[in-house]
């Protein structure tokens, strides 16, 4: 297994690991150890379906817990399958309960609790988790030697994702991705869907719907009945049999509506058919829709709906939902939180806490203190050393450098002292 190369303590060592980083961070992906652990992860992770599959398998848990710096809890399995099943959309879910926001992220990326989409075998959770296992565990391997350099590492990649302004996940980035996906698409069959707006209104009977081709096209695509229009219009009619089958299948389907489970559209394999008649309800003892106000418009959405495909450049996993013939992008987070929030997860996650009770020069003992006054401290004191007290400034490199070159001197001179008072009490026994 590579170990970190950290010449010295202190400052000299910081420089000296982070102008080799790139290149020890690699050499340390490649080993053996890594490589094994990361290709385990990708080759298995597709089998999870459930938080139950993910704890039962430790080489699994080892490379999710370790992404997040949470792999002392490994062999707390009952506890980490119940923070996956209680998800993170709920406040008082198990994982949100914690000031150390690194199990919420945790959580959140494999979404296996209710109502949470899951994002296991997707490439962009699984190309995340393997970057984060690589970076988190370069970190703790660097921490064996000097936790000095474990804090600051972690302290460097974390700061700047905290910092930064309001944030999308990889899977908001894709869902705007197919929103303008679905707009181009939308574009492209509004000759279709327009007709069907202006033309629906004015059909009475089945054999009025039937008769109009433009019209019957987004009727039966918005239920995925695609074929079935495609041999209608390509049908060849003869002596013998002047319509297609599948136009007088379409027919007795309207026709016999929805409501009897002997009907056409209830027995036929195929549950788009028995759809289809209900949302039009030319059927006996069904309401007529055809002609309603905003009927149109709800089959217009259901044909880009259905027609449409996402791009196999997307790494999209999610329901697309149309609606006024656009994507739906509500329900998808976008994150931001407040600058008090950045401030309690700072607070919260023991590596930057420990990061910035040194940068700020606060005692240890300042954990004891009631929480929102330590942010009450915490931001003066951010005010007197960096000059602002708002997290968006460890947005720039440069700040983030010099709270982590404050946080290395001032534990150095902890230790030095720590020693020195250690050596001076030897001394004074020896003497006496």
């Amino acid at each position: 297994m590579f170990t970190p190369i950290i010449p010295s303590s202190g400052l000299g060592g910081w420089s000296f690991l982070q102008r080799t980083y790139d290149s020890q961070l690699k050499t340390f992906s490649e080993s053996a150890v890594q490589s094994r652990a990361i290709a385990y992860f990708e080759e298995n992770i597709t089998n999870v379906r459930t938080a139950e599959d993910l704890v039962s398998d430790r080489r699994l848990l080892e490379v999710a817990l370790g992404a997040f710096g949470l792999q002392e809890d490994i062999d707390n399995r009952f506890f980490i399958r119940k923070m996956l099943e209680e998800g993170s959309t709920n406040d008082d879910a198990l994982a949100n309960r914690f000031s150390d926001t690194r199990y919420s992220e945790f959580v959140e990326a494999f979404g296996l609790g209710p109502g949470e989409t899951s994002q296991i075998g997707t490439a962009s959770l699984t190309n995340r988790i393997t970057a984060l296992y690589t970076a988190n565990s370069f970190e703790v391997a660097a921490g064996d030697q000097d936790n000095t350099m474990r804090v600051a590492l972690y302290a460097q990649r974390k700061l700047g994702e905290l910092a930064a302004p309001a944030t999308r996940s990889p899977e908001r980035l894709a869902a705007e991705e197919v929103a303008e996906a679905v707009d181009r698409f939308a574009a492209s069959v509004s000759d279709d869907t327009e007709y069907f707006d202006l033309f629906i209104g004015k059909v009475e009977t089945v054999d009025d719907l039937l008769a109009d081709t433009r019209l019957l096209k987004v009727a039966l695509g918005a239920f995925g009945l695609n074929e079935d229009y495609e041999a209608i219009v390509s049908f060849v009619p003869t002596a013998e049999q002047p319509n297609s089958p599948e136009l007088e299948k379409i027919r007795q389907v309207l026709v016999e509506g929805s409501i009897s489970d002997i009907a056409l559209g209830s027995t036929l394999e195929n549950p788009q058919y028995r759809n289809f008649s209900r949302a039009f309800g030319f059927g006996i003892a069904e309401d007529f829709r055809a002609n309603d106000f905003g009927f149109a418009t709800v089959i217009n959405d259901l044909y880009i709906e259905s027609n449409f495909k996402v791009p196999d450049d997307i790494d999209f996993a999610g329901e697309v939902v149309v609606s006024n013939g656009q994507f739906l992008l509500e329900d998808i987070d976008v994150r931001d939180i407040s600058n008090d929030a950045k401030w309690f997860t700072i607070m919260g996650e023991p590596p930057l806490r420990s990061l910035f009770e040194k940068a700020l020069n606060l005692p240890s003992e300042f954990g004891q203190v009631d929480i929102d006054q330590q942010l009450v401290v915490f931001k003066e004191r951010s005010r007197q050393v960096f000059g602002s007290d708002d997290v968006s400034i460890f947005a720039d490199p440069e700040i983030i450098d010099d709270a982590i070159q404050k946080y290395i001197v001032r534990s150095q001179i902890d230790a030095f002292s720590a020693n020195t008072s250690s050596a001076s009490i030897a001394l004074a026994l020896l003497q006496s």
